[in-house]
C-alpha cells in the first residue's frame, strides 16, 4: 500500500525528486524469487561456490542491520563505507577482504544486470521520464551502486548519489546522505520529494531532513495510483 507524506497537492509542485532504486525502480520480491533459482542453480553446477553463498548471506545480513556493525566496521582500518563492510564480513567469514568483494561484485552487482530488465517498474519510470521532460530535477539514491542497474533498466537520471560515496559514508536512515544530496544541488527541504519502498530506510531518511516523501507499494496496482499525483497528464 503506498504511504504519502506530501505537502504540495502535486509532484509537479517540486523542483526535485530523489529516488530510491532497489525495490523501487524495480519489482523485488519477484526479481528476488529469480535470482534465487538462478543462485540454486549456479550452486549445483558449481558446488565449491557454497562458500560464496555463505559469504553473501553474512554480507546482506550485516548491511541490513548497519547501525548495528557500524562501529564494528570503523575500526577496520579504512575510511570507504564499502571497504571496511568488505573486512568485516571478511573477518567474520575467515576469508579476505578482496574475496568478499569479488564474491559481492558478481553475485550480487554484475549476475542480476542480465535478469534486471524484466523487473522494470515502468510506472515509475515513466514517471522519471515525465518528470526530467518538465525540467523537474530526477535523483537517485541508493545504498547500492546504481550506474550500471540504471543502464539496465533502460533510465536516465540527472544525478546519482549511493550511500559510498566519499561524501556520505552512511546507510539509510542516516539522514546525512539527504542532506548532502540538497546541498550539492543547492535544493531547499521543501522542495524535495523522496520515493522510495521502505519507510524504515527512505521515509526516515526523509524525515530526517524535513523531507516530503511516497514509500511505494509493492503491487503494480498500487504504484499505478501515483499517476495522478504527478499532474502532467
Amino acid at each position: 500500500m503506498n504511504q504519502i507524506c506530501m505537502r504540495k497537492e502535486k509532484i509537479s509542485g517540486y523542483k526535485a525528486v530523489i529516488f530510491d532504486l532497489d525495490g523501487t525502480l524495480y519489482y523485488q520480491n519477484p526479481f528476488r524469487l529469480r535470482m534465487a533459482c538462478w543462485l540454486l542453480g549456479y550452486l549445483i553446477k558449481h558446488p565449491s561456490s557454497l562458500k560464496d553463498m555463505r559469504i553473501i548471506k553474512k554480507y546482506r545480513s550485516v548491511r541490513e542491520h548497519w547501525e548495528k556493525y557500524d562501529a564494528a566496521w570503523r575500526s577496520c582500518g579504512t575510511q570507504e563505507l564499502d571497504a571496511r563492510q568488505y573486512a568485516y564480513v571478511a573477518g567474520r567469514m575467515k576469508v579476505t577482504p578482496e574475496r568478499v568483494e569479488k564474491t559481492i561484485t558478481f553475485f550480487m552487482l554484475e549476475a542480476p544486470l542480465k535478469l534486471l530488465a524484466g523487473y522494470r517498474d515502468h510506472v515509475l519510470a515513466d514517471m522519471i521520464k515525465e518528470l526530467r521532460e518538465h525540467k523537474i530535477t530526477v535523483i537517485i539514491y541508493s545504498d547500492y551502486p546504481v550506474q550500471d542497474k540504471l543502464r539496465a533498466l533502460r533510465i536516465k537520471a540527472d544525478a546519482c548519489y549511493t550511500s559510498a560515496d566519499r561524501q556520505i559514508g552512511c546507510m539509510k536512515p542516516d539522514p546525512k546522505g539527504i542532506d548532502v544530496i540538497l546541498k550539492e544541488q543547492g535544493i531547499l527541504n521543501a522542495d524535495a520529494l523522496m520515493i522510495g519502498d521502505r519507510y524504515e530506510k527512505d521515509g526516515l531518511a526523509a524525515q530526517g531532513n524535513d523531507v516530503d516523501y511516497i514509500i511505494v507499494g509493492k503491487k503494480k496496482k498500487e504504484r499505478e495510483l501515483l499517476r495522478d499525483l504527478l499532474g502532467f497528464r
